[in-house]
């Protein structure tokens, strides 16, 4: 082992000087929760929770008279499906497999 008294025998850094801590700077460095606000307000977990609540309070993007339209049609057995319109809007919307 090398002469360097701050090195500890498994190889740690060791303390140069014993911590000690002034009351009057703890207590100076606490802040209220109204003081830390500002800084709260720009972490991304708060600002995705106000997003969720007024998303929440939001009412769904659903056209009501058009599902029970579409309900009714299925019940009844009047609604039909043109399978090469849906195949091809599926194959729109992911981009005709060409990657």
């Amino acid at each position: 082992m090398s002469g360097d008294s701050k090195i500890g025998p498994v190889g740690a850094v060791g303390r140069a000087v014993p911590l000690r801590r002034v009351a009057s700077e703890s207590v100076a460095a606490m802040r209220t929760p109204a003081q830390l606000q500002p800084a709260q307000e720009n972490l991304p977990a708060a600002k995705l929770t106000r997003l969720a609540g007024s998303l929440a309070d939001q009412a769904p993007p659903v056209d009501v008279a058009r599902v029970a339209s579409l309900r009714t049609a299925i019940a009844n057995g009047s609604y039909s499906a043109h399978p090469a319109i849906i195949a091809s809007a599926m194959l729109d919307f992911h981009g005709r497999g060409t990657e």
